[in-house]
């Protein structure tokens, strides 16, 4: 720990330097001052997560949990750790805010975080999943901070074990209450919910001030749904700014349920919505858009798992990127990622490439959305099959750039507009005075190619330095604890009917 004359010489730098008063109240943060020492990361080039343009030579100063000075600070003080990253890159802690199976402590968790993800909204929420973030939070194991769902809400012919199946407006909210009674810092919702169910959990979020978030569900448009925090996997977006959007919707509507069948809404919902491509109005879309803007509604697309379900079952499981991540994953959850894909039919290279046009078409579409001003942030799907937990948000952000956002705007989806969305913007998201120590740094820089994002040096969690040995000591120890076998709770094999 710095003594207390290191520490005086600490203050008194950072009230010398042009960050000085913004720092010295971070240093007088609780976290900063019970801190396990000082540490200086000095010559990197820093992207702060603010939007603002990249910082040259700078020095990043961390005392326990929190950054206390951010920027060109040049003399370092006696008596603390000092770092030499020059020629690296830091960027903040990285947000995936669509993620499933955290529970697993001993794999996923620490595996988020030694591919840079220190922070992630896990979509469906257990007692495990609160357990396992209170053992986070209490540092007895490695990973990422934590904002948990509640268990599903859906509606009649929902498919996934231990959803919360609501038939009626009433039925509706109390699964609301029973969320928030329970502990979940939001509702999340589902594809099969009615009209008026979802009306229904919208009112009762409000009243009782929780959030609700998830799937805009298959019978309402999404000029509906504005009141939904986030909306999941860019769905219903084509039926809903098609100039026959009423008579779609009115079809819809009207197809009886099929509790025998369970996928099948998923495939009627899919069809209308790749035929809608054809009588796409730009007007329509630009009008939801604007009204997206101004709600607050915010966009998280999951462009990787979206792309890699549009491919055939057999070359998912043989891709070679796929089999190199595999040695990290629990048997038990790649048990449950088989069981997926056999359950899956082959496609024809005739079905591939149509599914790819209609990818294609909704990355062009998040674009226009994007650059209408409504909020996107990065989400992956991660635990849900061949979706890598920490790999996947590099894959997303790829895939966010190819779409069309700029690689700053990309980054920021995944760290400054995350902690926004989150409403965790005070704490987390941007490397600057006051906020939480959680850092990337990296050997290549993301804004001139986005994929240097997996090109990782170290990770900072918690104020916790992870450099390349220690990563790698890690990493080894997921791989090993993924051939144990592990009791697992009986959870979905995913949240999406993709």
């Amino acid at each position: 720990m710095v003594g207390d004359v290191a520490r005086r010489d600490v203050l008194s730098w950072l009230g010398k330097g042009a960050l000085g008063a913004v720092a010295l109240g971070a240093a007088g943060h609780p976290a900063a001052a019970a801190g396990g020492g000082v540490t200086v990361l000095r010559g990197a080039t820093l992207i702060d997560g603010t939007g603002r343009p990249p910082v040259r030579d700078a020095t990043i100063v961390l005392a326990g949990d929190r950054v206390l000075a951010a920027g060109g600070h040049r003399d370092v003080p006696r008596g603390v750790r000092v770092l030499d990253l020059t020629g690296k890159y830091v960027i903040p802690g990285l947000w995936d805010l669509h993620t499933h199976s955290t529970f697993y402590e001993n794999t996923i968790a620490p595996l988020h975080v030694v591919q840079g993800v220190t922070g992630v909204r896990e979509m469906w929420g257990m007692p495990e999943t609160h357990a396992t973030r209170r053992r986070i939070e209490s540092g007895e194991v490695l990973g990422p901070r934590m904002v948990i769902a509640s268990a599903i809400v859906d509606g009649p012919g929902s498919v996934w074990p231990g959803t919360d199946v609501v038939r009626t407006p009433a039925e509706a909210r109390a699964a609301v209450r029973r969320a928030k009674d329970g502990g979940a810092d939001f509702v999340k919702v589902y594809s099969f919910l009615s009209p008026e169910c979802h009306a229904a959990i919208a009112d009762e979020a409000r009243r009782l001030r929780i959030r609700f978030a998830g799937h805009v569900p298959a019978r309402v448009p999404v000029q509906d749904a504005l009141a939904q925090h986030t909306h999941e996997h860019l769905y219903n977006l084509f039926t809903s700014t098609s100039d026959n959007a009423d008579a779609l919707y009115a079809r819809l509507r009207a197809l009886p349920d099929d509790p025998a069948d369970p996928d099948w809404w998923a495939r009627q919902a899919g069809r209308i919505e790749r035929a809608a491509v054809a009588t796409h109005s730009p007007a329509r879309a630009q009008a939801l858009f604007a009204e997206m803007k101004r709600h607050g509604t915010w966009q998280s697309p999951t462009l990787f798992v979206e792309r890699n379900m549009s491919r055939s079952p057999e070359s998912i499981v043989s891709d070679p990127t796929a089999l190199e991540r595999l040695r990290y994953i629990p048997t038990g959850l790649h048990a449950q990622w088989q069981t997926i894909m056999s359950g899956r039919p082959s496609r024809t290279p005739e079905e591939v490439a149509e599914l790819r046009r209609f990818g294609d078409a909704r990355m062009r579409l998040l674009r226009t959305m994007h650059e209408a001003g409504v909020g996107v942030v990065a989400g992956t799907d991660a635990g849900f099959a061949y979706v890598f937990p920490g790999f996947s948000l590099h894959d997303e952000l790829a895939l966010l750039v190819q779409a069309g956002l700029p690689p700053m705007a990309a980054l920021r989806a995944a760290t400054g507009e995350a902690a926004r969305c989150l409403g965790l913007e005070r704490d987390t998201g941007t490397v600057t005075p006051g906020k939480q120590a959680d850092l990337v740094v990296l050997n290549g820089n993301p804004l001139a190619d986005i994929t240097n994002v997996g090109r990782i040096h170290a990770v900072v969690s918690r104020g916790r330095y992870l450099g390349p040995a220690e990563r790698t000591r890690v990493l080894a120890e997921i791989e090993a604890a993924a051939r144990e076998p592990m009791e697992a709770p009986v959870t979905p094999l995913g949240c999406c009917v993709h």
